[in-house]
């Protein structure tokens, strides 16, 4: 289990830095002085951002990327064991219509079997006491 959280954390940590790379790629290409966010009738331009605002912009995006991948495993991950799912029920329906079927043939050749099969010799042996 320690490897697990070891190797997540290594993940995670190396997906943020993948992260800030690209954010720091973008920043650095893109015009920021046309781009603007609009938050509670606040108009920001990215161009006009400093200091803290900065690095509370580089969390942000990071924290809504990790999340939008994490959204994104799970639903795989869910959508997947529902199909699994599904299909086990499909099978179990298969198998027990095969069942139903077969049944009588079934019943058939136990009653044939029953009836062509030798008899057991008695047992001669006195039961212990």
């Amino acid at each position: 289990m320690n490897r697990w959280w070891s190797r997540a954390a290594t993940a995670l940590l190396l997906l943020t830095l993948v992260v800030i790379a690209a954010l720091t790629v973008a920043w650095a290409m893109l015009p920021l002085d046309g781009t603007t966010i609009t938050v509670d009738g606040e108009t920001f331009s990215l161009g006009s951002l400093s200091g803290g605002q900065i690095v509370a912009a580089f969390a942000i995006a990071i924290i809504a990327t990790i999340v939008a991948l994490l959204v994104a495993a799970f639903a795989i991950v869910v959508s997947l064991a529902v199909a699994v799912f599904g299909a086990g029920i499909g099978i179990l329906a298969a198998a027990a219509s095969l069942a139903l079927v077969a049944s009588p043939l079934l019943l058939i050749g136990w009653l044939v079997w029953r009836a062509f099969r030798r008899p057991r010799p008695a047992s001669t042996t006195a039961p212990a006491a």
